[in-house]
């Protein structure tokens, strides 16, 4: 199928590069909305108790906008899964070595200065397993957290699994394979929350039950975009399509009912808020901001983590203690914001054009595809 808005104007829900800008512009708000899970302002956190729900959303769009970009080539074999694994792997790699690095600086401080006791060759070995883009072994003085150093790595660690999956059975995608498919990944997620497991795939001890919602999410989302070849959907209001996600992050729900919640989240409202919102219309100003929040989403999500803590280590030292919570999340979102937008020009662009062999060319637009 020849891409989707190609030719399509800013008001069709896209731009000249074929993105989809209203669902680029929820994509923004879903990255700051994961900065409330890391910070200290009670409030806001209360407001939105499902605030990490985002990175379920982050899925489901990524399976749409990949299926949009590269679903074709890979289903006719123009695209080899190592080609597609190779293209993956140069967009998430800057902001997550970024990220890494950042999140580095602390712990080595710490150890510089005798505040840790953790040998400096059990952090070198974590170090290099991140690197290499692989989480920390189960043995490890991390506890079993699977990226230490930059929490919200995990995310891009099991994308990439999700993104090893499609690209290597693309081409055998079937309707009934992915229905199957999807009904096997919702049972055992359904499962997990009768047996009491819970954990969105951060920890060692959650791992499976993690990958089970990546899987299905990412391919919930594929299934969306194939659905738009057979069916015209009713396309939400983009202002609809933001209330609806802050919405299902505001769902309160008691600690018996939270994992129950969070796997209906999982299984049917993302998929069907994406559905709803593929084909949303924006224009003008409201189209620059999406674009804007977009452009500024990966980058935000990977790379809040170790701001932050850098952040609040300066504080401490210059001995400055900010009265209210939600001053921590304005300051930490503010600073990253204006990292992302400087790291994005100077260093992901060109670290990425380094990699793709393209450094002496003239830069390419951002293919809907290349959303996280």
């Amino acid at each position: 199928m020849a891409s989707i808005a190609a030719k399509a104007p800013v008001g069709a829900g896209s731009s000249d590069a074929g993105r989809f800008l209203v669902l680029d512009g929820m994509r923004g708000v879903a990255a700051f909305a994961v900065i409330l899970d890391h910070v200290s302002s009670v409030t806001l956190r209360a407001w939105f108790p499902g605030r990490y729900l985002a990175v379920d959303f982050f899925f489901v769009l990524s399976g749409f906008v990949l299926a949009h970009a590269y679903g074709q080539k890979l289903g006719q074999g123009t695209l080899s899964p190592l080609g597609f694994m190779r293209i993956r792997l140069i967009r998430l790699y800057p902001f997550y070595l970024l990220g890494l690095a950042l999140g580095l600086l602390f712990p080595a401080m710490a150890l510089v200065r005798g505040w840790s006791d953790i040998p400096w060759s059990e952090v070198a070995t974590v170090a290099v397993f991140g690197v290499l883009f692989l989480p920390a072994p189960a043995f490890s003085w991390t506890g079993g957290h699977l990226f230490p150093f930059n929490g919200p790595a995990w995310s891009l660690f099991f994308e990439l699994i999700a993104n090893f999956i499609y690209g290597f059975i693309a081409r055998y995608l079937t309707w009934l394979v992915l229905g199957i498919g999807l009904a096997v990944m919702a049972a055992l997620i359904a499962l997990a929350v009768v047996r009491h497991e819970d954990g969105p795939g951060w920890h060692w001890s959650n791992f499976g039950y993690g990958l089970c919602r990546v899987v299905y999410c990412f391919f919930a989302g594929v299934v969306i975009y194939r659905l738009r070849e057979v069916v015209r959907l009713w396309a939400m209001p983009a202002w609809a399509a933001v209330f609806a996600l802050l919405a299902i992050f505001a769902v309160p729900a008691s600690d018996e009912l939270r994992p129950a919640f969070d796997a209906f989240a999982a299984i049917v409202l993302m998929p069907l808020l994406v559905a709803f919102v593929a084909g949303s219309t924006v224009g003008g100003r409201a189209a620059r901001l999406c674009s804007f929040l977009g452009m500024l989403s990966y980058g935000v999500y990977a790379l809040h983590v170790p701001i932050m803590t850098l952040l609040n280590y300066a504080l401490q030292v210059v001995d400055v203690s900010l009265p209210y919570g939600f001053m921590d999340v304005v300051l930490v979102a503010g600073l990253t914001t204006i990292v992302v937008a400087v790291a994005t020009q100077y260093y992901d662009t060109p670290f990425r054009r380094l990699l793709s062999g393209k450094a002496k060319r003239a830069p390419k637009p951002v293919a809907s595809g290349e959303a996280r």
